[in-house]
């Protein structure tokens, strides 16, 4: 019975025998020939600038490259070469030949009733040294500067829906007080529980005080901007000093 259920299945499939292709047809079926470069696009997204009230002021134009298909492998390519140059690579363990100690023997070698022992180090007891531990290592992965700029371009256009452009906030907050700075978020549209990233042209002691104590509101500028907090943010609010840097790098 269970024979014939067996041939049954096995007969419903087909098998296409390769005996009698050549290899270099056999070889072309399983490596295809490689496609040709694809060129970079730039693309254009309008976004609205408001003030420091909320209100609308007008729009500003974003262009920056793009690596079209290719985006995702490329903006992955950089994200882990970041987060993996971020390792000190400073972990250190000791191996028997490096803890102190443990240079005479602890016992004679027969007649104590136990196993053999030639030194109290012996990575089998506490105290000993760590067999195949962590030494210090470097981490660190080289990326081309072109690759890394048109990853971070490429995010940063992919982000442009969730983005928000504010006017210049040069003498906008004078006094350091986070409920200030927390209503105007909400103004621009950011809710108190979203991850948000605020990207200025210069940060003031004021600003900086402001922000610290909001948990999920990250002060920066475009250069200590990194790809992790694009990916990670839901709302980016620049200024317009900060769109038109990122036009003039990204174009």
């Amino acid at each position: 019975m269970m024979a014939s259920s067996m041939s049954a299945r096995f007969s419903s499939l087909s098998f296409k025998a390769n005996v009698s292709k050549t290899p270099e047809i056999q070889r072309a079926n399983h490596f295809p020939a490689p496609c040709a470069r694809q060129q970079l696009c730039i693309q254009a997204a309008d976004l609205d600038v408001k003030n420091v009230d909320g209100s609308s002021k007008g729009s500003v134009t974003l262009n920056v490259k793009t690596a079209g298909e290719n985006s995702l492998g490329l903006i992955h390519k950089y994200l882990i070469t970041t987060q993996t140059n971020k390792r000190r690579g400073t972990a250190s363990t000791l191996t028997r030949a490096e803890v102190r100690g443990g240079g005479r023997k602890p016992m004679k070698q027969k007649g104590a009733g136990a196993a053999r022992q030639g030194s109290r180090r012996t990575p089998l007891k506490p105290g000993g040294g760590v067999v195949f531990g962590p030494k210090p290592k470097d981490w660190s992965i080289d990326m081309n500067k072109k690759e890394r700029r048109l990853a971070m371009s490429s995010a940063l256009d992919n982000a442009a829906s969730s983005s928000v452009v504010i006017e210049d906030l040069d003498g906008k907050f004078e006094e350091k007080k986070t409920k200030t700075l927390v209503s105007a978020l909400e103004k621009w549209g950011v809710s108190p529980d979203a991850n948000a990233v605020l990207c200025v042209k210069e940060i003031t002691e004021s600003l900086s005080c402001s922000a610290r104590n909001i948990a999920k509101v990250k002060l920066c500028t475009l250069d200590t901007l990194t790809i992790y907090d694009v990916l990670r943010a839901d709302k980016l609010v620049f200024d317009e000093s900060s769109i038109s840097k990122i036009n003039e790098v990204y174009a």
